[in-house]
């Protein structure tokens, strides 16, 4: 794993692309969090795409918490959108980090809250009630925040928690 993190920093699409690959065959989680921080516009772009296909196809729910903390942390710019739809994509399940999801909605631009709904619609069977109750209380709070255009998808947003 000590060479895949070395030749990741390269930034050779010709030596990155195979590693891609291997770590995608492995199954292994370990290298998530450096894979993450390669989505932004310093990544060349088939890299970049291979790298959100490899995360839309994560089956370990193990990586699910180490996603959802990036996505926290990270700015992830005109890729959230994409990065975002590789978690719905991949079928983990994020209920224990709706309140991330829910932040990204309200925070985020339309494409990235639409994504961010997927997310958490898709997380809705999973969650405990504490969970959903916590998301609930979450957007009523922030609900003065969200944007003209959103309110409607903000409303079915509201609907989708509360009837879970």
């Amino acid at each position: 794993e000590k060479k895949w993190i070395a030749t990741l920093g390269s930034n050779d699409p010709l030596l990155i692309l195979p590693i891609l690959h291997e770590i995608r065959n492995s199954g292994s989680i370990t290298l998530l969090p450096d894979l993450l921080n390669m989505v932004n516009k310093n990544t060349g772009q088939q890299v970049r795409n291979e790298i959100l296909k490899l995360l839309s196809e994560i089956k370990s729910q193990d990586a699910a918490p180490i996603i959802a903390e990036s996505l926290s942390k990270n700015d992830f710019g005109d890729y959230l959108p994409a990065l975002l739809a590789a978690c719905w994509q991949s079928g983990l399940n994020f209920s224990q980090h709706l309140k991330i999801f829910a932040g990204i909605f309200i925070r985020g631009d339309y494409m990235s809250a639409l994504e961010s709904f997927t997310v958490i619609e898709e997380s809705m069977p999973n969650a405990t009630d504490q969970e959903i109750l916590e998301c609930i209380r979450f957007l009523k709070e922030a609900e003065c925040m969200v944007s003209d255009e959103k309110i409607p998808l903000f409303r079915e947003l509201q609907k989708v928690v509360e009837t879970s």
